[in-house]
């Protein structure tokens, strides 16, 4: 059952990225940062091989992966601050969080 579950939400990762390019990149690692339950180890390994056919650009690959990283933990840090408790209390269903 595990299994399935992860072989599926890497098949939507590469789909997501093969799709929608650096923009996907970004957006997959910042929601990941954001702790949404995704794995970075399907989103950069799948980019970096990419870049290893030529499609990417390695240097973009890896800013656009960090520039994710931060603006989903700007997004944590600022939910965490300004709404903490209530906030995730009001939420946190949206991101399969429950009291």
């Amino acid at each position: 059952m595990i299994t399935v579950i992860f072989s599926q939400l890497a098949a939507l990762i590469i789909k997501i990225i093969s799709g929608s390019g650096y923009l996907g990149i970004t957006l997959l690692m910042a929601l990941e940062s954001a702790c949404i339950p995704i794995p970075s180890e399907v989103i950069m390994p799948f980019a970096g091989y990419l870049a290893s056919l030529g499609r990417f650009s390695f240097l973009l690959v890896i800013f656009l992966g960090a520039f994710g990283n931060l603006i989903g933990s700007i997004v944590a840090y600022w939910a965490g601050f300004y709404g903490g408790r209530p906030f995730l209390e009001r939420n946190g269903k949206y991101v399969l969080l429950r009291k």
